[in-house]
């Protein structure tokens, strides 16, 4: 059987290799196999349908913004493991994509980076005004016409947000700069400043209003904390489900100054253990390596769940993994 790579697949298709890698992972190119770091296509492959305006309809609310190790391509492959539950934890809520696909309107979301809870309150409480925020924001960089008089902008816009106090200007400007910097990244130095270079992006739309009204809509049962994921679980009763996604194993981790250590994944192991006893569902994703499986040895279930990997801008430099999903039940 001859084969294509990717990059000559997505020439022969008039879509971008970005997209070929995206059907192969989702299983919609038959055959189609990984060589080395590579997805590779039987040359008489033909084109997929295109199945994302089925997506595009989702009813539900969805994730705002992009966030290290957001779960939006894996989302659906977690959820179908959850059982019924009556309140919902996410102590690692980063932005949410597992919290939406679920879309439980009665729980605790939390995450460390206040900043990040603070945007969450501000579309809770007051929706209309951050949308007005943003959009004005949105238009300034927008009217811009060239690169040089974004990039100044958004170092103005940046070191705004870095030296203004919580309200809902200063959401505004994480969601802005979420969209505008480099690869969607959020990042703080030392001092506990955003510190993301440009990302050159000709124009943006940093927000979807009918979204931003869904998520409010959707969160309004929620109650919001930031602090340690420990103190976010530690009224959980029997039949909860906490669903943890901590920095993985073997993984770069700005979670705190100190990173997130061996020695916090086996805390967070023990906490787990004793949310089990209480009743409680627990679910926790990691890093499919052999700390994880060692740690977790005494958990029902341990399974894999394939991801395109995404290292840099450039599709030819991501590569498919798989990572798992913990069970306690």
């Amino acid at each position: 059987m001859e084969l294509l790579s990717a990059k000559n697949a997505a020439i022969k298709w008039g879509i971008s290799q970005r997209r070929v890698v995206v059907l192969c992972s989702e299983g919609r190119i038959p055959n189609a196999q990984i060589v080395g770091n590579s997805w590779v296509i039987p040359q008489d492959a033909t084109r997929p349908n295109d199945a994302r305006k089925k997506i595009e309809k989702k009813e539900g609310p969805r994730p705002f913004l992009k966030w290290a190790g957001g779960k939006s391509r894996i989302a659906k492959e977690v959820v179908k493991e959850f059982p019924d539950f009556n309140k919902y934890y996410e102590p690692f809520l980063g932005s949410g994509a597992v919290y939406f696909e679920v879309a439980p309107q009665n729980g605790v979301l939390n995450d460390l980076n206040t900043n990040l809870i603070t945007v969450y309150k501000h579309i809770k409480d007051q929706p209309e005004i951050i949308i007005q925020e943003m959009d004005i924001i949105q238009k300034e960089y927008n009217k811009l016409e060239t690169d040089e008089e974004k990039e100044k902008l958004y170092y103005s816009l940046r070191d705004e947000y870095n030296k203004k106090e919580k309200s809902i200007r200063k959401s505004a400007l994480l969601v802005f700069l979420n969209k505008a910097g480099w690869n969607g990244m959020y990042r703080e130095n030392s001092k506990g400043n955003f510190n993301i270079p440009f990302g050159k992006r000709k124009q943006l739309s940093i927000y979807d209003k009918d979204n931003i009204l869904k998520v409010s809509k959707n969160i309004q049962g929620m109650n919001f904390m930031s602090g340690n994921y420990a103190d976010a679980v530690k009224d959980a009763k029997a039949g909860d489900l906490i669903y943890f996604d901590p920095p993985y194993f073997e993984t770069f981790s700005d979670y705190q100054k100190q990173g997130f250590t061996d020695k916090n994944q086996e805390e967070l192991h023990d906490l787990a253990i004793e949310l089990s006893k209480k009743g409680c569902y627990v679910a926790i994703s990691n890093s499919n390596c052999s700390k994880t499986r060692n740690l977790y040895k005494d958990f029902k279930r341990i399974i894999e769940i394939p991801i395109t990997q995404t290292i840099g801008s450039k599709a030819s430099s991501r590569k498919v993994i798989t990572e798992v999903l913990i069970l306690n039940y």
